[in-house]
């Protein structure tokens, strides 16, 4: 197995490990809403300022698609950080979709962003993290009842 094939194969696979992790564990789900924004997000600035041929800028050499992709699918990473905002999972499981058909058509050109279309995978599957999931409900304070005294009605 080559490498490249174990980086495209591998890391979804992880991304779905991750994600039925979470399903247990919000701690987990709550770990997984900033790996995609923050490792597109570096992978975003490495390309304006290096990662091409002769260490140039990477985006300097795409075509108006190749950067409206690449803007895509950087503004897809933040699908998660909307999922948690809104405590639904629907943004990340459209951004999931949107991603992988983006990287099944532009293959070799998004395989860096193969680690972020995972982590948004692992949240999709893991759902957003609930406020206060988890915690057992309190039980209500006993009401203390006043009657009042003989003779003072």
């Amino acid at each position: 197995m080559t490498l490249f094939a174990l980086w495209v194969a591998g890391f979804p696979v992880l991304g779905a490990i991750a994600g039925i992790v979470g399903v247990s564990f919000r701690r987990v789900r709550q770990a997984l809403v900033w790996p995609a924004a923050v490792y597109s997000a570096g992978v975003f600035l490495y390309g304006l300022f290096a990662g091409g041929p002769n260490g140039t800028a990477y985006v300097a050499h795409l075509s108006a698609m190749g950067v409206a992709v690449v803007v895509v699918v950087t503004v897809l990473s933040l699908a998660p950080v909307l999922s948690a905002r809104t405590r639904s999972r629907v943004p990340s499981v459209v951004a999931t979709l949107v991603f992988g058909l983006l990287i099944l058509v532009f293959t070799l050109g998004l395989a860096p962003w193969i680690p972020a279309a995972s982590c948004v995978l692992a949240t999709a599957i893991a759902g957003p993290p609930g406020k206060g999931e988890g915690l057992p409900r309190r039980e209500p304070l006993a009401t203390v009842s006043v009657k009042p005294r003989p003779g003072r009605e």
